[in-house]
């Protein structure tokens, strides 16, 4: 099994697949390394693609200790992976949690970073009302449920969830190969990340001077039936990056790269392969 030991001794699984310029995909929470297979069968013909499990996500490791949990780490996840993999600077394409992971990990090491790419990127809570909101309703209800119900609790999240909707109704089969997934990642885990990484979200809008100054290339795809605050914040992104495109996807949710994945990897295709051809 293809893993990596990070700085704190977590093991992280990975896989590497096709050869050509690297791809590292950073899946969202509700997800794993299995979350893109759709663009790994497809978009591998022309390029390195890399998936791993994040720490908290099966089959890599479920740290007990808390303090090993967090943003903190989960960038520096990805920089170790990196490393281990001897990769000088890779495109990135992150979901969601993935999403806001490969945006913090180029605002701190943009050296190694070629382009961006963010599927429903979604700032943390804005203001106090905000923050409190957020962790009462999401996240401190999803930490009930996992404890209650672990991976039943998790699947009936999403089940009922405007976001998801439109991946239930127009992929049944494909919801369910999601479902039992997500029923099957660790509740510990899963706990544990929303009580660190996801507790303690900061705000992308507290973060402008930094994003005004990052000069690689970015690509912002969204679902119009997605949150609320996905949205602003890719208005606010695609406002102050220097070099972005937005790309907007009608009827589709949350997964915008599993929903409408043929549409997506064609997008990604051309996106990544102009800036290969610019370097």
């Amino acid at each position: 099994m293809p893993v990596l030991q990070t700085p704190d001794g977590t093991t992280l699984y990975h896989e590497v697949t096709g050869k050509g310029d690297p791809i590292v995909f950073v899946h969202e929470f509700g997800g794993d390394y299995r979350s893109w297979y759709r663009q790994i069968s497809e978009l591998s013909r022309s390029f390195c693609c890399i998936t791993f499990s994040a720490r908290g996500f099966l089959p890599s490791d479920i740290p007990s200790n808390r303090s090993q949990y967090g943003q903190e780490q989960s960038t520096g996840d990805l920089l170790a992976l990196l490393d281990h993999l001897n990769i000088e600077a890779a495109h990135l394409v992150g979901t969601s949690m993935g999403s806001f992971t490969s945006l913090d990990f180029s605002l701190n090491h943009p050296d190694r970073v070629l382009s961006v790419t963010l599927v429903g990127n979604s700032s943390g809570p804005r203001d106090a009302d905000e923050r409190e909101n957020y962790r009462k309703t999401w996240v401190g209800h999803e930490i009930q449920l996992r404890e209650d119900r672990g991976g039943d609790g998790a699947v009936a999240v999403l089940e009922d969830d405007p976001a998801y909707q439109s991946f239930q109704k127009d992929d049944p089969e494909g919801w369910s190969t999601y479902a039992a997934n997500l029923r099957d990642q660790s509740p510990e885990g899963a706990v544990h990340v929303l009580s660190t990484l996801h507790w303690n979200r900061r705000s992308l809008f507290d973060d402008v001077a930094r994003l005004k100054a990052f000069d690689k290339p970015v690509m912002l795809v969204t679902g119009d039936e997605d949150y609320y605050l996905v949205g602003a914040t890719n208005v606010l992104l695609y406002d102050i990056l220097p070099d972005v495109r937005w790309h907007r996807f009608p009827a589709t949710g949350h997964l915008v790269n599993i929903e409408r994945a043929e549409a997506f990897n064609a997008q990604l295709a051309e996106f990544v392969g102009k800036q290969e051809k610019r370097t």
